[in-house]
């Protein structure tokens, strides 16, 4: 959004190529309702709207006059005639003739100017007009002294007023849009500061006027932070109703049902067998729930993984251009998953039971990743109260708090050099790393001879497609930047605390295989094909994406059919991207079913996270569809006129 409710501009009238002067009196998204001088109002869209052009003061125009001057006119200027010394003035009688006095001809040239001049044309001649007539008034002596008085201090003040006009801070407004958009000025430029630290910047000279009404330091500083709180106040425009989840009632919900959805399931399979829900039987005892030493396991698995993230080994990856700028990132997911992984098999030699102590206290480490979740989302909820503007969820900027703290104020928070959302999504892909390999080592543990048939190979065979499901994110973890999480997702209770349950959800179907010995049948052929076939268009429509956004003239893609958008940027639409708006989430979808299809069982459990990934899946699709028609409008239009359907063809 460029322009703010209260803000003078000039407006295009309905119907019409001419530019007149209007209030803003109301603002949705790129249109603008404006109130022209003649009391009517009309909604104008952003295109038809231009600052207001302020015109240009009297002594401008009076300078410009000045210079010409008709000095060199006035008779005093002319040099005597020369009259021979012989020669006696003798007065005769002259007779005066008339002369025609002559005329110069005025020119009058017609002013090239931008468009939105056309208003206050009229206003700046009368100016002009009203300048010179003072000027040609003003006696010859004052008329010279105006023009002596350019002298090096006026120059050299002159030009820091230039300086300082190329300096004045852009008001940057947030708009739905956070993904294209110019980054801020140097957050130098944003402090304000008095009038009289303005001038006495530019002069060498003290004004003892300024110094003795200057305020004393401590209610400068009041006052200073009192106009910064109200102005980013002024910046946030908020949408009054929450517009996704089913709004803060929805939210509400599940803020609840979400941790139940992973808390429940993880006690039918528990002890080494999976029951059907009839058979669980719930205990009152907390301790059953709540350990604190797997919380403490919990933390201190976040703490070394935080660790290892900041560390400067790995390459730096510029992020996407926001409102932000580019942020860099450090990719070194993969190394903290070896290290990870490193430390797993050090605990086995020293025959510490980790695998034991991960499948049988999974319903205490789940409830601790949910209260860790829960404390980080009402941090970084705290945090955003003093983070800069333009790096606030436009989403969660409404009037409900509860929709708020869901959603996540900030898109990136950051804690010194640490991405919180990157953090994150390394805890959900190496936490489930480390409950596969528990479950791993569990099957070949129970194999009592080096035979082929007493190993679980159902079960192996679904942990190795996690695995390198996993592998593969890790590998390509410079992808995940130019991806809906990362650019447009909030950082709040929904995002914790998903990702720090996620590792237990996919497990669920290698556990269920596990305690159920599944045995092994020729038809998870076909579910491993499935798995293929979704991964290949789960990587290349990623790899595509993700090099595009980064370089859209890139030589490796030549013969690219893109729509262009008012955004800056374009919208693909040759390859897989022609034919559903989201492949990648096709292909994530047919690689979960296919982890769950191995087992080939015919109880709920083992496709539970198949189903609870279809569902996320397809409501993220219909979001990213509203923000896009939002962002984009017209050439969204197009674009899903073209490509129909989000998912599935014909089907979703």
């Amino acid at each position: 959004m460029v322009f703010t409710e209260g803000e003078e501009v000039l407006a295009r009238y309905p119907n019409t190529s001419e530019y007149y002067k209007g209030k803003i009196v109301h603002v949705r998204g790129e249109e603008y309702k404006v109130k022209f001088e003649t009391g009517v109002q009309h909604t104008v869209g952003e295109m038809d709207i231009k600052p207001e052009r302020r015109g240009r003061t009297p002594t401008r125009a009076s300078s410009r006059i000045a210079r010409k001057s008709p000095i060199r006119y006035s008779p005093s200027r002319r040099s005597p005639s020369r009259r021979s010394p012989a020669r006696q003035s003798v007065q005769t009688p002259t007779k005066k003739l008339s002369v025609r006095s002559t005329r110069l001809a005025k020119v009058s040239l017609s002013r090239i100017d931008v468009e939105s001049d056309n208003v206050n044309n009229h206003k700046e001649g009368n100016e002009v007009d009203k300048n010179s007539k003072r000027v040609e008034a003003m006696p010859l002596q004052q008329r010279l002294n105006e023009i002596n008085m350019l002298t090096r201090r006026s120059t050299r003040m002159s030009s820091m007023s230039k300086i300082e006009k190329e300096r004045t801070p852009i008001v940057l407004v947030r708009e739905i849009d956070r993904a294209a958009s110019l980054p801020i000025e140097k957050r130098s430029y944003l402090i304000d500061y008095s009038s009289g630290e303005r001038g006495r910047g530019y002069s060498m000279q003290r004004d003892k006027f300024q110094d003795l009404t200057r305020l004393p330091p401590a209610q400068e500083s009041e006052k200073r932070e009192a106009s910064i709180a109200e102005n980013r106040e002024k910046g946030i425009i908020r949408i009054d109703q929450p517009q996704e989840w089913g709004g803060w009632i929805g939210t509400s919900l599940l803020t609840f049902l979400l941790p139940l959805s992973m808390i429940l399931p993880q006690l039918l399979c528990l002890k080494g067998r999976c029951r059907s829900y009839l058979d669980v039987q719930f205990t009152t005892d907390w301790r059953s729930y709540i350990n604190w030493q797997g919380f403490l396991v919990y933390v201190v698995y976040l703490t070394v993984l935080a660790c290892v993230s900041i560390l400067p080994i790995g390459r730096n990856v510029d992020g996407q251009q926001s409102k932000t700028g580019k942020l860099q990132y450090r990719i070194n997911g993969f190394l903290s998953a070896t290290l990870a992984i490193a430390l797993f098999g050090l605990c086995i030699n020293k025959d510490i039971p980790i695998s034991d102590y991960i499948l049988n206290n999974s319903v205490q480490l789940v409830i601790s990743g949910w209260l860790i979740g829960t404390i980080l989302a009402l941090g970084l909820y705290i945090k955003a109260e003093r983070a800069s503007v333009v790096s606030l969820n436009i989403y969660a900027s409404t009037n409900s708090r509860m929709y708020n703290f869901w959603q996540g104020r900030e898109i990136n928070p950051r804690v010194g050099v640490l991405d919180i959302k990157l953090l994150l999504i390394r805890a959900s892909l190496i936490g489930m790393l480390i409950v596969n390999v528990a479950v791993a080592v569990k099957a070949i543990g129970d194999v009592k001879s080096p035979n082929v048939q007493q190993f679980d190979v159902s079960t192996l065979l679904a942990i190795s497609l996690q695995l390198f499901y996993i592998i593969d994110g890790l590998i390509y973890e410079a992808t995940i930047f130019t991806s809906f999480t990362v650019m447009y997702e909030g950082t709040g209770y929904m995002t914790c605390v998903s990702h720090l349950l996620y590792p237990f959800l996919p497990t669920l179907t290698t556990k269920f295989m596990l305690y159920q010995k599944t045995q092994f049948n020729y038809y998870t052929g076909i579910f491993v094909l499935i798995f293929i076939v979704g991964y290949i268009l789960y990587r290349s429509s990623n790899s595509r994406k993700d090099e595009f956004r980064k370089n859209p003239v890139s030589p490796t893609m030549p013969y690219l059919e893109t729509i262009p958008t008012l955004r800056g940027k374009k919208l693909m639409l040759s390859g897989l991207w022609g034919h559903v708006r989201h492949p990648n989430y096709l292909g994530d979808i047919m690689m979960q079913w296919s982890f769950a299809g191995v087992s080939l069982a015919t109880d709920v459990l083992p496709y539970y996270a198949a189903v609870c990934c279809t569902l996320t899946l397809a409501y993220r699709a219909v979001r990213d569809n509203r923000r896009c028609q939002t962002r984009y409008g017209y050439a969204w239009e197009e674009y899903c006129s073209r490509v129909k359907y989000m998912i599935l063809k014909c089907v979703f």
